[in-house]
């Protein structure tokens, strides 16, 4: 399947959209979660921004270790992803989306990860799920579906950015 990195809108304008997942290969594979990268948030330092992330998730204390010394970031995510109720932080369907909003600041506030997003412009953003799955069409796009909210996340925090850029 081929998958369009422009998009023709109806009054002529193309948009340019710039697809990515793949945390280890590709020039935007820095803007996945779990590339592979330390992050210091909040006073503590994680192997990648998807642990913290899914420390954030957790309740309890010995979850939140585990999650936090997983090998990878994937393994980090699907155990993160597989926590019961109980397990979950209380709230966190609702406080999600601003716990990753302050993950990314805390990413994207330095080099190199300032510059490659800002890279990018106005293209539009999509985390292109190679899988289909609730979590793949909450945070990106599978097949073109889904709600792509860590695009909108990178986005947003982009246009915040280039403002603070141009203020000086």
């Amino acid at each position: 399947m081929t998958i369009p990195t422009s998009v023709r809108l109806v009054n002529g304008d193309v948009v340019s959209v710039i697809r990515f997942y793949d945390p280890r290969r590709g020039p935007f594979c820095g803007l996945s979660n779990l590339h592979p990268v330390p992050l210091r948030f909040e006073g503590v330092t994680y192997a990648t921004p998807e642990h913290a992330f899914q420390v954030y998730r957790a309740r309890e204390a010995e979850m939140k270790a585990w999650l936090a010394a997983a090998p990878t970031p994937e393994l980090s995510a699907a155990a993160g992803d597989a926590l019961t109720a109980e397990q979950t932080t209380p709230g966190w369907e609702t406080g999600q989306l601003s716990v990753m909003a302050r993950i990314l600041r805390a990413k994207f506030a330095d080099e190199p990860f300032r510059s490659l997003l800002l890279s990018t412009g106005t293209a539009t953003l999509v985390e292109w799920s190679p899988e289909d799955s609730p979590v793949a069409r909450f945070w990106g796009l599978f097949e073109g579906a889904g709600d792509n909210h860590l695009g909108r996340l990178l986005m947003a925090l982009r246009a915040q950015l280039a403002g603070e850029t141009a203020a000086g």
